[in-house]
């Protein structure tokens, strides 16, 4: 059985506010709440945090795709411009792609939770958070990436639309 979290006695009060937990905490933490005898319960609190991982990551790989196909159709009209757009686009590009490596065999890469073999619920939660963990840090960098690569390529871009009529033309 879950145990309730008790209100606090003035909510106003700063000092009884929720705060970021360490893992260690995160762990005893969950292990009060559902106590040590409710393994299914608590693995399935850990699936539904990873489905949230595996989601976010599908759609940030879907804008991934979104800029290399995009690149693919108007790349050459875009960096055609100067060798600053040249630049920017394809070190945009490149970042991109680095996101999407790192979402591919970072963050959706598979290894089951149910592979954790350990005796101790204690012990299987801490490598399962710690597993959780790793695969989010992986996501934030994916992030990072996938950012600053849409800001050089949308930079490309607008180093197009301020010089038009100084496209290069680039012999085939």
């Amino acid at each position: 059985m879950m145990v309730p979290m008790t209100p606090p006695v003035n909510p106003g009060d700063r000092r009884v506010s929720a705060r970021y937990l360490t893992r260690d905490g995160e762990r005893e933490s969950i292990l009060a709440r559902y106590g040590h005898e409710r393994f299914e319960a608590i693995q399935a609190m850990v699936e539904r945090q990873l489905d949230v991982l595996m989601s976010r990551s599908q759609l940030l790989l879907g804008l991934c795709g979104i800029a290399i196909t995009t690149t693919g159709f108007s790349g050459r009209l875009i960096a055609g411009n100067s060798r600053l757009g040249q630049g920017l686009i394809i070190g945009g590009l490149g970042l991109v792609l680095c996101a999407a490596s790192v979402l591919v065999w970072g963050v959706l890469h598979l290894t089951w939770i149910t592979q954790r073999d350990s005796q101790f619920i204690d012990n299987w939660l801490m490598a399962v958070l710690e597993y959780r963990d790793r695969k989010t840090r992986l996501f934030r960098l994916a992030i990072i990436l996938l950012l600053i690569g849409l800001t050089l390529y949308v930079g490309s871009i607008a180093v197009m639309l301020v010089n038009p009529e100084h496209i290069l033309i680039v012999p085939r």
